[in-house]
Order: structure tokens, then sequence, then C-alpha cells
């Protein structure tokens, strides 16, 4: 658990240092799945992978507990569509950017009242 918690708040800081929008959405990116599997790890499961997270989560609610299918369309947003736009291609607007942002904020929120 501990080595997620160190690489969630190492790629928080990477977007917060970053003028890179690929970078932000990126580092919002993997710290969210860093987080996530913080919490998964508090129960002793291991996802491993980013593209199961959603349908680990929604499989184990008891991860993150009622904010379950909040965080999964977050971490959904992050993975599938922000990326896509940011990352892989040059077509993110501002307000796709502000999206990224709160669904990032929305996992950190919800993982951050489970590892407390």
């Amino acid at each position: 658990m501990e080595n997620h918690l160190a690489r969630f708040r190492e790629f928080k800081r990477s977007a917060e240092l970053s003028e890179s929008d690929a970078v932000k959405v990126e580092s919002w990116f993997l710290a969210a799945y860093h987080a996530i599997e913080a919490c998964a790890a508090k129960h002793r499961i291991h996802i491993q992978k980013h593209h199961l997270v959603p349908r680990e989560l929604e499989r184990n609610p008891a991860i993150l507990g009622e904010r379950t299918k909040q965080v999964a369309d977050a971490f959904r947003y992050l993975d599938f569509e922000a990326r896509a736009k940011f990352v892989y291609g040059g077509s993110g607007k501002a307000s796709d950017l502000t999206r990224a942002k709160r669904s990032f904020e929305t996992i950190e929120s919800a993982c951050e009242d489970v590892l407390r």
C-alpha cells in the first residue's frame, strides 16, 4: 500500500508542476490508478492492470463503498476519453481538461476517505 501511496503523491506532484496538458492528464490518470490500488490493497485486493480498475471496483464494492460507481466512471473518463484527447491526440479542449481534473479530484477524495 505504501508504494502505491508514494506513486500517487509523485504523479500528483508531476501534474501540479507541469505546464503540458498532456502530462497533467497522464499524471492525473497514473495518480488515480495508484490511489485506487492503495484502497484495494487495504482490502488485500490487487488490481494490477489499469484497464481492469472499473470492473474490479464494481466486483468489489467494499473497496470504495457507496462511491464505487462515481469513482469507476471518473476513472473510465480519465482512461478512455481524457487520455485519448490529450495524450494520444491533440483534440482536448479547456472543458475537457477541467473535467479530467474534476475526475481526478473525485477519485482522490474518495480514496482519501477510505485510507484515513
